[in-house]
């Protein structure tokens, strides 16, 4: 009997560890894919790995339409994104009966001249049956109250750090 259940953790536990592989391997590739659309300013795509819940919120063209804007101001600004690197999927949990995750990523942005590094992060939420992963901007879920009010009740055991600008000299 001890046998057997000592077969069943094992086989139990491999599984999980199969699934969390899965999950992670989803979670970079959609990542990478927000980070590329970022640096091509493919609006199409970020909204594809929008968050279900912002899309709702502000209605698809409406979003569209602001994230044109934030690119168009960049530009007038002479503001540049120079390069998106998605570093790790630095935590995975099953939350509220769905896969939760914290991406992190690097950005470097020319300011007209002045360079700035920003590292940062994803939060996702795992959408099981499309097997694809929807991202907030993480600082957004601590410290924007707007970002707040749609994720009412937004509680979380993985560990979400603050943003950090590192100018460059």
């Amino acid at each position: 009997m001890k046998n057997y259940l000592l077969i069943l953790l094992f086989v139990s536990g491999s599984i999980f560890s199969q699934n969390i592989s899965k999950l992670e391997k989803f979670a970079l590739r959609d990542a990478k894919a927000v980070s590329e659309a970022s640096l091509k300013k493919d609006v199409s795509t970020i909204l594809k790995y929008t968050h279900p819940k912002i899309s709702k919120k502000y209605g698809q063209q409406e979003l569209k339409d602001a994230i044109e804007q934030v690119f168009r101001t960049m530009t007038a600004q002479k503001i540049k994104i120079v390069s998106s690197e998605i570093d790790e999927v630095a935590d995975i949990k099953k939350e509220k009966k769905e896969y939760r995750c914290l991406v992190t990523n690097t950005i470097k942005m020319d300011f007209n001249g002045r360079f700035v590094t920003l590292k940062s992060s994803l939060f996702g939420f795992y959408d099981k049956k499309k097997e694809h992963w929807y991202f907030v901007e993480s600082n957004k879920l601590l410290n924007d109250d707007e970002t707040k009010k749609i994720f009412s009740n937004f509680k979380t055991e993985i560990q979400i750090p603050e943003d950090e600008q590192i100018a460059d000299n």
